[in-house]
C-alpha cells in the first residue's frame, strides 16, 4: 500500500530492532523520509537505518536506538 509519507509519529512508535518498508509516491518523497530520520536523530528523539529504494519508491527503516 502507498502511502503519502512517513511521520514523526510512526518512527517514534517503532520499537527498537523493527523494520517497516514504506512504499511512497516518488523519488522526493523517499529523499523526505530519510531526511526525517536524521533530523530525529539530531534532535535525540532516537536513532534509524535507512535504506532507500529509488527504484520502487520505497524505504526500509529499522530502528537502531
Amino acid at each position: 500500500m502507498v502511502q503519502d509519507k512517513v511521520t514523526r509519529k510512526e518512527l517514534s512508535e517503532m520499537h527498537i530492532g523493527q523494520t517497516r518498508i514504506f512504499n511512497l509516491p516518488d523519488g522526493g518523497k523517499v529523499k523526505s523520509a530519510i531526511s526525517t530520520c536524521q533530523q530525529m536523530k539530531n534532535e535525540k528523539e532516537g536513532e534509524w537505518q535507512v535504506k532507500p529504494d529509488y527504484e520502487s519508491c520505497a524505504v526500509s527503516i529499522t530502528r537502531v536506538k
